[in-house]
């Protein structure tokens, strides 16, 4: 099927191409762009984009396109090339017979708030100035009042008790005498993955009580910190506009939606989490948080900026006044000035400013140090010495004090912890660019992979660095024989994060390289794992207790510090 579907012909009949050099390059369909960024190369069958960072194979070009799953993309492209559909792998049935369960819910409460039952539900939504538009568009439902409607519901369409509760549906009795319904009396928001599967479910309840929230508990279809509510539908706003608004609840997205805000999505909770940065990764690098205004509100939304600037986003934030949430606001103030707040989202830095300034008394000496101190964490993450420098002296004038003071306690703050946390990124990123580099010339240089395969030890591969998966996978590939190049490569790959890496590696522009370069990527990562191991061993002496166990650990660590001279 890929060979058959050459990725150059299948694309220019969406984007108009043109050669540059041994690549084809247009604008982008996937963002607004007047300048081409958007790349295809013949030779390892892949695209990608240098303004979106989006990327893979002619797989992932339909089903981004179409906006159709794998098996949809399959089918297109099979139609048009003539071949019969290849056989799927086994299927899990235990995940289909959640993901069914999951279905049946979804219409189950969606059937409930349109029928006579869901007047109750209706009038709450029509309060909270969501309209019947909306409503369908999110897919609302309704838990009715009932212990066993959904379980009766999905009983009579023959699943099992024990399937139900894996669905995260029902909730076993503790007295062992049965199951019974997890919503109960709320309005229901359906949870879709990317690609608009339902996985999972948030309820609120309709009256007094508690909790005011309850979500699906994780499922093998669901893991609530890979996930944000409303992606499947913004994905594309977020694209086209370069930019997402992250909200925090449910029904802040919904009045965000109302109010014609296609590009919003909302985290699942209080704070992001590393994998919802990374789904946001994919859509764009510019990201305008906009949580609760409350003090709950404002810690979550520092939590969020941290781990966005930990991952290179361009964050700034939607502030809001009187401790008002999104919905307030905009129930209150209107769409109008909700964008408004939107247009002039300070960056990040100025949020914190202001946010400290706002809560001390700036006249007194001590407060104004105390409102350095808690800024200066935040600023000694930009990487830049200018940046720092020119924000040292903003956060000077903004809190009456001398230049040249807060620029002495930032080079303090660099030195007690910058050094420390940057060194710990250079050690963590180290792995991962001998591997991506290795990948590279592995897959250039035929002649020198089998005594590459060799000479490498099984621990010289780092388990847990970004690129492991796809190193293991290429020896895979040589130990069974087979010619490797990067559509190879790519189809042997199972995880869609391992294809994303693939990707960045095939389109990074790189210097002249010489095979015998693969000799130094196979000693650096011999010396990466040897000083991990007497990082390890250092670690287990200070805790040991006894003599002669540590002096057998001193002796491993000083042959460990030899070979790791040998190799320097």
């Amino acid at each position: 099927m890929r060979n058959a579907g050459d990725i150059v012909r299948v694309i220019s009949d969406y984007v108009p191409l043109k050669a540059a050099g041994s690549r084809m390059k247009g604008l982008c369909p996937f963002h607004e762009e007047k300048t081409p960024s958007f790349s295809v190369d013949p030779g390892a069958q892949l695209f990608y984009c240098f303004g979106c960072q989006t990327g893979g194979d002619l797989f992932k070009f339909v089903m981004l396109y179409e906006k159709v799953g794998f098996r949809e993309a399959v089918e297109l492209l099979a139609g048009r090339f003539g071949i019969p559909v290849p056989t799927t792998r086994p299927r899990d049935g235990r995940l289909e017979r959640i993901q069914e369960a999951v279905r049946l819910a979804e219409s189950f409460y969606a059937d409930r708030l349109s029928g006579p039952g869901g007047n109750r539900c209706r009038s709450y939504l029509e309060r909270r100035g969501i309209d019947d538009e909306s409503t369908k568009r999110l897919g609302l439902g309704y838990a009715p009042d009932s212990w066993d409607a959904l379980r009766n519901h999905l009983a009579s369409n023959r699943f099992k008790p024990e399937e139900m509760a894996a669905a995260g549906l029902v909730l076993a009795r503790k007295d062992g005498s049965g199951h019974y319904d997890r919503f109960r009396d709320r309005l229901i928001f359906p949870i879709h993955d990317v690609s608009g599967r339902t996985v999972a479910f948030g309820g609120r309840a309709l009256g007094d009580g508690e909790p005011k929230y309850m979500n699906s508990p994780e499922t093998p279809a669901y893991t609530k910190g890979n996930h944000l509510y409303g992606l499947d539908l913004a994905r594309d706003a977020v694209r086209r506009k370069g930019f997402a608004i992250v909200v925090e609840g449910y029904l802040d997205l919904a009045a965000l939606v109302q109010a014609g805000f296609d590009n919003a999505v909302a985290s699942l909770g209080t704070a992001l989490t590393p994998g919802q940065a990374q789904l946001l990764a994919r859509y764009a690098n510019r990201i305008l948080v906009s949580y609760d205004g409350d003090s709950a509100g404002a810690a979550a939304t520092v939590r969020s900026l941290d781990l966005l600037l930990g991952r290179g986003f361009d964050v700034h934030v939607v502030d809001l006044p009187d401790k008002l949430d999104p919905d307030d606001f905009i129930r209150k103030e209107g769409a109008q000035a909700f964008g408004r707040l939107v247009e002039e989202a300070p960056t990040y830095l100025e949020f914190l400013v202001t946010k400290e300034a706002r809560k001390r008394d700036l006249d007194r000496p001590e407060e104004r140090v105390a409102a350095v101190n808690a800024v200066l964490p935040h600023l000694a993450r930009l990487d830049s010495p200018i940046e720092r420098a020119s924000w040292a002296g903003r956060l000077a004038d903004a809190l009456r004090i001398e230049d040249d003071l807060v620029l002495q306690e930032l080079q303090r703050v660099l030195k007690s912890g910058r050094t420390n946390i940057r060194h710990r990124v250079r050690e963590a990123e180290a792995p991962r660019e001998v591997e991506s580099r290795l990948v590279s010339l592995m897959l250039r240089f035929e002649e020198g992979r089998d005594k590459a395969r060799a000479d490498i030890e099984q621990g010289d591969l780092l388990v847990g660095t970004r690129v492991s998966g796809i190193v293991r996978t290429l020896w895979r590939l040589v130990d069974e024989g087979k010619g490797v190049d990067y559509p190879t490569l790519f189809s042997a790959l199972d995880d869609d994060d391992d294809k994303e890496i693939l990707t960045h590696i095939a389109f990074r522009d790189e210097p002249e390289v010489e095979a015998k370069e693969m000799e130094d990527c196979i000693r650096a990562l011999r010396k990466q794992r040897l000083m991990q191991e007497r990082r390890e061993l250092q670690k287990r002496i200070q805790t040991a207790a006894d003599a002669a166990a540590i002096d057998t650990l001193l002796d491993r660590t000083q042959q460990l510090a030899r070979q790791i001279d040998a190799l320097s």
